[in-house]
């Protein structure tokens, strides 16, 4: 049989779906999917995650792009939050003890809407009302009547002042700076020329009864105070009893709306008398504002009344169920709120009625979904959720005010207790990272739901992707796909993963090249997306990425990259490289040669000691070293130096996909036995020479396949892959066909000793019982070139010996002469 005993038959390169056995003709006669397939494990946890009610049990969704993790989130959140209860309102109302507090009140969904409304009309009522109380009738008397009763007390305590004054001749003036005596003469005021024609007796005495009246004065000034005094406190009561007559019955009336709410009937009642308080701003008048007029910040009557306004912070009216927040800019104020300001007469004030809600206020009592990359590029945003999650409830305040090294007159509202389970979703190397680095991440996200890229490929899952199919094209608005075209997509879908065994989960990629084939379809005018249209569609994907691939391919048809495809040569390969230019990968040979030398058992890697070698190349390396010396140096010391290199490469080597192929090389550079040229070797190797398995075996085939292709197949092109690898195999239909032809050849092998039997068509050899291999094997012909190695690097060694003895000994004698002579 020869080497044909390890190749892999053409029904094995690939896994064809068979468009009959799928019972429909197109996807019009298919229930579209509804729900996500392929997924149960990371399903289940989603389900119990969202479905639990305990603190810290949120949820971290991870995934690649497209494996449908947004949507299958997206889809159980809108079932399990339609069933929760609707959460309760919050609003910031103003404090009347410290305004640069505001307080946070909660209600029942709808009602904090309805309270703005009410104290709104409130501030109407009161605002249209009270001011003609100060206008009426009644008002008037009763000012009359507290002036009258006032006046008649301060009458009485003028006359009984004037009366004492009089009896010590002087009469009293009063004016608005107070009380001035003023001497009497035969009862009428003494004139200066009168005063200043006294006697100095007359003038001392006229003094002393001065300093009585004064004395007098001084005595009944106090009652007067007392007097204007109490006048305006009666008249401010008077105020205050006809502001509180109109106000109280309008605010009963709300505070009876709003009875089984404490803190809303306790600030109504703060309301009630801070409008009692303040009630010169009802007063119509047409001069300047008094102080109580005005507002801290200088405002007129409008940013008073603002102080009765309520901020709804977060109006739950309109929500079905529990809010299901996506914030898809996770900014540190979009999370958490801020406090605007406004711009007045050069400076900037703010209120309670500033103060924004951010995505954590909106989802509380439901779900908020965040994406993890984008939450944790954004200054703040991480450590704030944690310590927001930590303490229960969300502060808000401005980045500056956190940032500023002194402190600064702002707002404080009070913090709003939270009940939001958070979702957050990203990538798999993002969940790692939080896990090996933040203490904090598995305190607060005890769940995961890991979304996987591969699904196994069973009837059942086939009728799924049909389903999806389907539903792709309801929502997308694209032809039915024939039951051919969705065979097409099937087999698509192992190749994008290559496995014949799997399916991809990566439905994003299927959407899209759903899409694109319904594009080629209305090109050819066709009602329905044929498999045709599916291959062009796949075909112009690879076409639009594989530039760099062509250009690759060129430099090898010219010559300028040096491949044999033909003839045999020793301690030469055609290794198998992946090339990944984006999306897009494919696969080329690259040329790996093997030279050996005398030396004392070095293998050298070219490339690490150039530093183009990557760290698992590197490992890949030392084990086919491990596996020299394993096989070949048990009974004596390897005395060789071997290099093996890349031909031809110019950036960094990485993987051990190319241990195996560079083992060949020198095995065939230590047998002299040439590696034939057409076939492509791939697969790594453990130290006990079993070939493992790879990545990208697929398009390594193909890779080799174009350049075989490029040069005319001539039956003896092909590529060796590790068994382990066959179920890999999802070929395109040419390289299948040439392979059913006999024109390409594909070898599976499992160890280095039926890959080198592929390769140089001699018999690796199998260890006797006398310890040797049997003559013209593989085994043989290294252990026997080793051995001469061994006999020359021994020689050598004898030779040098005696050399440097010689030396010795003309250096002695030479010594003893110098001596002596001294």
């Amino acid at each position: 049989m020869g080497i044909d005993r390890w190749q892999v038959s053409p029904d094995k390169l690939t896994m064809v779906c068979d468009p009959g056995a799928l019972g429909f003709e197109t996807t019009d006669e298919v229930e579209p999917l509804e729900g996500t397939i392929g997924q149960e494990r990371a399903v289940s946890a989603l389900e119990m995650g969202l479905d639990i009610d305990a603190p810290a049990f949120n949820l971290f969704i991870s995934g690649p792009p497209g494996t449908g993790r947004n949507t299958a989130l997206r889809s159980y959140l809108e079932r399990i939050a339609a069933n929760k209860p609707v959460p309760p309102d919050y609003g910031y109302v103003y404090n009347f003890d410290d305004q640069s507090q505001p307080v946070a009140i909660s209600l029942p969904c709808g009602m904090v809407r309805t309270l703005v409304t009410d104290m709104d009309e409130l501030v109407q009522n009161c605002r249209r009302e009270v001011p003609g109380v100060f206008e009426s009738e009644d008002y008037a008397h009763r000012v009359e009547e507290v002036m009258r009763e006032v006046q008649e007390k301060r009458q009485a305590l003028t006359n009984d002042l004037e009366q004492k004054a009089q009896e010590e001749s002087f009469a009293l003036n009063f004016t608005s700076a107070g009380i001035t005596p003023v001497p009497l003469l035969e009862g009428r005021p003494m004139t200066p020329e009168e005063f200043n024609g006294i006697s100095d007796d007359q003038r001392e005495q006229l003094r002393q009864r001065a300093e009585r009246v004064q004395h007098t004065i001084a005595h009944g000034m106090p009652d007067l105070r007392r007097l204007n005094k109490e006048m305006v406190e009666k008249l401010r009561e008077v105020d205050k009893e006809v502001v509180r007559f109109t106000l109280t019955p309008i605010i009963k009336e709300l505070r009876n709306a709003y009875m089984g709410h404490a803190d809303v009937t306790y600030y109504l009642d703060r309301v009630e008398h801070d409008m009692i308080q303040h009630l010169e701003v009802f007063k119509p008048s047409e001069e300047a504002p008094s102080p109580a007029q005005t507002t801290a910040d200088g405002g007129r009557d409008e940013d008073f009344f603002a102080r009765y306004r309520v901020n709804d912070l977060v109006d739950n009216a309109t929500c079905v169920g529990a809010p299901v927040i996506a914030e898809y800019s996770p900014t540190y104020y979009n999370l958490f709120g801020r406090i605007d300001y406004r711009a007045r007469m050069g400076t900037l004030t703010t209120d309670h009625t500033m103060v924004k809600a951010g995505a954590l206020h909106r989802a509380n009592g439901g779900y908020l979904v965040v994406q993890a990359r984008d939450l944790l590029t954004n200054p703040l945003s991480w450590e704030t959720l944690k310590r927001s999650l930590r303490s229960g409830q969300v502060r808000i305040e401005n980045i500056g005010e956190q940032l500023s090294p002194l402190p600064s007159s702002t707002l404080r509202p009070e913090p709003i207790p939270i009940n939001a389970k958070v979702v957050l979703v990203g990538p798999p190397e993002i969940l790692r990272s939080l896990q090996a680095l933040d203490e904090d991440f598995r305190r607060y996200f005890k769940v995961i739901a890991d979304f996987d890229t591969l699904m196994e490929r069973t009837p059942e899952n086939l009728s799924k992707y049909a389903a999806f199919v389907s539903a792709r094209c309801r929502d997308g608005g694209l032809r039915p796909f024939h039951k051919g075209a969705v065979g097409q997509m099937i087999d698509y879908s192992s190749r994008l993963v290559e496995d014949q065994e799997k399916l991809t989960t990566r439905f994003m990629d299927i959407a899209d090249v759903m899409t694109e084939a319904n594009y080629w379809a209305g090109k050819a005018e066709s009602p329905t997306v044929m498999g045709e249209n599916v291959t062009k569609a796949i075909d112009q994907r690879e076409y639009r990425a594989s530039l760099t691939e062509e250009r690759l391919q060129e430099l090898i048809e010219v010559g300028t990259i040096h491949i044999s495809t033909e003839g045999k040569t020793v301690g030469q390969v055609n290794g198998l490289a992946i090339y990944s230019i984006g999306e897009h990968s494919f696969g080329k040979p690259s040329r790996i040669t093997a030279r050996v030398s005398l030396g004392r058992g070095q293998v050298i890697n070219v490339e690490r000691e150039t530093r183009m070698s990557g760290r698992i190349h590197d490992k890949g390396f030392m084990t086919l070293t491990g596996y020299i010396q394993g096989k070949y140096g048990r009974e004596r010391p390897l005395s060789l130096s071997a290099s093996i290199g890349f031909e031809q490469t110019y950036s960094e080597v990485d993987g051990d996909s190319a241990s195996s192929t560079e083992l060949y090389a020198l095995l065939s550079e230590l047998s002299d036995l040439p590696i034939d040229q057409g076939i492509a070797v791939t697969g790594s190797v453990n130290q006990a020479g079993e070939v493992q398995a790879i990545g990208g075996a697929t398009r390594k085939i193909e890779g080799f396949f174009e350049v075989c292709k490029a040069r005319g197949l001539n039956g003896s092109n092909g590529v060796m892959i590790p068994k382990d690898n066959v179920r890999n195999l999802v070929l395109k239909e040419e390289v299948i066909d040439a392979a059913r032809n006999g024109k390409f050849h594909i070898y599976a092998v499992s160890t280095i000793d039926e890959g080198i039997e592929v390769l140089t068509g001699s018999p690796a050899g199998e260890l006797q019982e006398d310890g040797t291999y049997a003559e013209g094997t593989v085994h043989q012909l290294v252990e026997k070139r080793l051995e001469d190695m061994a006999q020359k690097a021994r020689e050598f060694g004898r030779s040098d010996a005696e050399e440097n003895g010689r030396k010795n000994d003309g250096a002695g004698d030479s010594g003893s002469s110098d001596e002596s002579g001294s």
